[in-house]
């Protein structure tokens, strides 16, 4: 941590907490002295909030106590009569800080008239602060002189991925644990560098669709069952069934069918064989694969990419498959890939599809959904993307970028596939330069 931030730390912490308790934790972690105490102020509307931050800062070994505010957000009497209450002596011997990133407005208002009060009566400074999002930084509001604004680097702050999941609730769908080790490496860089020419991903869709899912016209060869009645694909077949499947693979793209024959997927009679990949052991289930390589490769291969930077570029944590269960919905919703740079979450899309009819406007729903997820748990801070095999990334950029009223999102086509660490290492030193402007 910078010392730039120890010079504004106090022993008493107010924290006025909102629907987004991120940057809670944030000033929590930054400007509270050690062995000092935090208040998290709340009103009825943010107790969920209040309750899930307050474990999870004490579980950090943080001090806290819990300030309700009830119904009276805006009541000035009562907020100055509950904050004087935690202000008894020996506070008047001690620094306090007052932290007024969330809350709702009059909270704010009232909290500050309150503290400022304090201030004058005893003769003791306060130090008021707020959390800047747009350039990540530390404001320090001063009355006399203009405000300090310190940078949040990464190095100042690093956030795991399943805290910023719990200071909002999120509870993933299945028992499974997010998947920080990308699975199968070899074959989904062999998988994305045919898919990055037109030529060669025409030879892999056409041999995975016709022959692998649909059994070169015969069902009883398929690794799929016919489609629904509502037009989706049909699901994978019984483990039984697809441990009897073999495949031609004299159609299959000669860069893919390399790396399967390395991995022993390949028989004497060049078929790709289900049961052999259930007895090599890469996959619990034969669905397991098919799953794989209808996509899922695909997502391994950016977390891949990412992996690669994580040092360089002080990431400090990622993963993929955070499917998280969403009130009112059956399916709730999946972040593909993502990881934190500092406090910051970033968000990854990914999807096969390209720019041609049809594809092109499930792109854009697919990226719309993580943007709005990620901005309701990282804040405007957030950054989103989508790494897609659209030839015009570009365009869609444009479109989305109009619709949003936001051009700091991010879209990756099948030219940038190759150099995608490139490609994402340039997003993420672009938006620190942003915010360092």
């Amino acid at each position: 941590m910078t010392d730039a931030f120890r010079s504004y730390q106090t022993d008493y912490l107010f924290l006025l907490v909102g629907e987004n308790p991120l940057p809670n934790y944030v000033a929590a972690k930054l400007l509270l002295k050690e062995e000092g105490t935090l208040y998290l102020v709340y009103s009825k509307g943010t107790t969920n909030q209040a309750e899930r931050l307050d474990k999870i800062l004490r579980t950090e070994q943080f001090e806290t106590e819990t300030v309700s505010l009830e119904d009276y957000e805006s009541d000035a009497y009562r907020i100055k009569k509950r904050i004087q209450e935690c202000l008894r002596p020996p506070a008047n011997q001690l620094s306090i800080g007052l932290h007024y990133s969330g809350g709702t407005k009059p909270m704010a208002v009232h909290a500050y008239r309150a503290l400022l009060e304090h201030s004058s009566k005893q003769q003791q400074e306060v130090v008021f602060s707020y959390l800047n999002p747009r350039q990540l930084k530390i404001c320090i509001d001063r009355l006399d002189n203009d405000s300090d604004n310190i940078p949040v680097r990464p190095q100042d702050l690093e956030i795991q991925l399943e805290t910023i999941f719990e200071l909002h609730g999120r509870k993933s769908k299945s028992s499974k644990k997010f998947i920080r080790t990308p699975h199968m490496p070899n074959l989904a860089t062999a998988l994305a560098e045919t898919v990055a020419d037109r030529t060669t991903a025409k030879h892999w869709f056409d041999w995975f669709l016709e022959v692998f899912c649909k059994g070169g016209g015969t069902e009883k060869l398929a690794a799929r069952k016919p489609r629904k009645s509502n037009g989706k694909p049909g699901n994978w077949k019984s483990k039984t069934a697809l441990g009897e499947l073999f495949f031609s693979t004299n159609d299959m793209p000669q860069a893919i069918k390399n790396v399967l024959r390395d991995k022993g997927y390949i028989n004497s009679q060049d078929r790709l064989s289900l049961a052999e990949i259930k007895e090599i052991g890469d996959f619990n289930k034969a669905t397991e694969f098919c799953s794989w390589l209808d996509g899922f490769w695909f997502e391994h291969y950016v977390l891949q990419q990412i992996i690669t930077l994580s040092e360089i570029l002080n990431i400090a944590d990622y993963g993929l498959n955070f499917d998280f269960e969403l009130q009112g919905t059956k399916d709730g919703f999946e972040f593909d890939v993502a990881f934190t740079h500092g406090y910051q979450l970033f968000a990854i899309s990914c999807t096969t599809f390209g720019d041609q009819d049809g594809q092109r406007s499930a792109c854009k729903l697919k990226f719309l959904e993580a943007y709005i997820r990620a901005q309701q748990m990282g804040g405007t801070e957030a950054r989103v993307a989508l790494v897609c095999l659209a030839d015009e990334p570009g365009s869609i950029k444009s479109e989305l970028a109009n619709f949003l009223k936001n051009e700091q999102i991010k879209v990756f086509g099948r030219k940038q596939l190759m150099s995608l660490d490139h490609e994402i290492a340039t997003w993420i030193k672009d938006n620190d330069a942003e915010l360092n402007r």
